[in-house]
């Protein structure tokens, strides 16, 4: 996906000391992407898949600037009544319709995540957190938007 981007961006003609994707794996240390902070992270549609939602809201937060601003979007939490309603659920385990049964076995949040997942998440890193929920998007897709200010 990074070669892809990259060539893309160079078929543009956008040279890469302007823009250019990277990957890399992220601790949250001193040094990592030359000590770099800043002032917005925006992650969109990706938390649902991460194993430990704390720690990467850690790691994010490591790379903000005092009063930098981490922007999480992603699928919402079904309620109960949601679940019963579109038979998504198995055996207890909440199951999101936009991710198809086969790979249920590498989403670890496949049926979304809620508030208090986020609050817990995003204030054990130190982030000033507010939470917008009711988002719609394609499909009928219910989406939060959690967002964390890095305390000066």
């Amino acid at each position: 996906m990074v070669d892809q981007f990259n060539l893309r961006i160079s078929n543009q003609g956008i040279p890469p000391e302007e823009m250019q994707a990277i990957r890399v794996e992220l601790k949250g240390e001193h040094g990592e992407l030359g000590d770099e902070k800043f002032d917005v992270i925006v992650c969109a549609s990706a938390y649902h898949h991460f194993p430990d939602i704390n720690d990467v809201t850690r790691i994010l937060a490591h790379f903000l600037k005092p009063n930098g601003v981490l922007l999480v979007v992603d699928l919402s939490k079904r309620s109960d009544s949601e679940e019963r309603a579109h038979g998504d659920g198995h055996h207890g385990h909440a199951h999101h319709p936009l991710i198809p049964e086969k790979f249920h076995h590498l989403v670890p949040h496949r049926g979304g995540l809620d508030e208090s997942d986020m609050r817990k998440a995003f204030e054990s890193a130190g982030l000033a957190f507010s939470f917008e929920d009711g988002l719609t998007a394609k499909n009928d897709t219910k989406l939060f938007l959690a967002k964390g200010i890095k305390r000066a």
